[in-house]
C-alpha cells in the first residue's frame, strides 16, 4: 500500500517538469491522478507515462469556468477529491524576460501573473473545498517560491504573486482545518526543469555557488515533498510554507 493509496488527486500544470514528476510520484504511491494542463498533448504524455492511474484533462488556469469544469470532471469520474496540488503558473521566457522591476513591468504582465498564479489557486480551492469537506477532509498543496519570501531586482510580478500564495495558504488552513482540510505551500528555489534549461541554460550552474548543497534542485525533489504533504505523515501540519532551495536563502542570510 502506498502512502496515498486510494486517494484522488488533481495536479495542475502537470504536462511537464515539476507537475509531471509530482503526478508520477503520487500515482506511484497509490493515488488516482487527474493530469490538468492547458497543453493537452503534454497532459496525455504524462498520463501515458503513468498508465491507468492517470487521466488527462485540458484546462485554462486563467478562466473561472475552466477551473470549475476541472473540479466537476474529477467529481464525475472519481466521486471525491482528496489532494489538490496547485502547480500551474505563468512561467517561461515570455514571462521571465518581461517581468522586471516595478518601473519596467507592465500592468498587463502584472495582471496576467495574478490571474494565473493567484486567482487560479483561489478558484481551485473555492471549487474543490466543498467536496473535500463533504468527503471528510483532504490536503491542498500550493506552489509558492523563494521569490515570494524575499526580494530581487527583477521578477516583481512573479515574486509578489508567490507572496500572495503564501498568504492565501494560511487563510485556507485557518478556515478549514477543523473540517479536516490541510493547506500548505512549497517554496522552491532553482529547479532544473527542461523549460528552465531551454530559457536560461547556464542558470543551474550559476546558482551553485549561492546554495549550500552540491547540486541544484530536480523536479523529483519537489514531487517527494508534495507526496509527504499529501500523506498522513504530515497530518499535524497546516498553514506552513516549506522552503526547498538547497539552503540558498540560509546561505545568503535571507529567510
Amino acid at each position: 500500500m502506498g502512502r496515498v493509496a486510494g486517494r484522488i488527486a488533481i495536479v495542475t500544470g502537470s504536462a511537464a517538469g515539476i507537475g509531471r514528476a509530482t503526478a508520477q510520484a503520487l500515482a506511484k504511491e497509490g493515488a488516482q491522478v487527474v493530469i490538468a494542463d492547458l497543453n493537452l498533448d503534454g497532459a496525455k504524455q504524462t498520463a501515458e507515462k503513468i498508465g491507468e492511474a492517470a487521466t488527462p484533462f485540458q484546462f485554462d488556469a486563467t478562466k473561472q469556468e475552466s477551473i470549475a469544469e476541472l473540479v466537476d470532471f474529477t467529481m464525475r469520474r472519481h466521486g471525491r477529491i482528496d489532494i489538490l496540488h496547485n502547480n500551474a503558473a505563468l512561467v517561461g521566457p515570455d514571462a521571465w524576460f518581461t517581468d522586471g522591476s516595478v518601473l519596467s513591468t507592465s500592468v498587463e504582465m502584472w495582471d496576467r501573473a495574478f490571474a494565473t498564479n493567484v486567482r487560479s489557486i483561489f478558484l481551485a480551492c473555492k471549487f474543490a473545498l466543498p467536496h473535500m469537506v463533504a468527503g471528510g477532509g483532504g490536503s491542498i498543496i500550493n506552489m509558492a517560491s523563494v521569490g515570494g519570501l524575499s526580494g530581487s531586482k527583477a521578477l516583481t510580478a512573479y515574486g509578489t504573486t508567490k507572496a500572495a500564495v503564501v498568504g492565501l495558504t494560511r487563510y485556507v488552513a485557518a478556515q478549514h482545518g477543523k473540517d479536516g482540510v490541510r493547506c500548505n505551500a512549497i517554496a522552491p528555489g532553482v529547479i532544473r526543469t527542461q523549460q528552465l534549461l531551454d530559457a536560461v541554460p547556464d542558470l543551474p550552474q550559476q546558482t551553485l555557488p549561492s546554495i549550500a548543497t552540491p547540486r541544484v534542485g530536480e523536479p523529483e525533489d519537489i514531487a517527494n515533498l508534495v507526496v509527504y504533504l499529501a500523506s498522513q505523515e504530515s497530518a499535524f501540519m497546516t498553514g506552513e510554507t516549506l522552503r526547498i532551495d538547497g539552503g540558498g536563502m540560509t546561505t545568503s542570510g535571507g529567510g
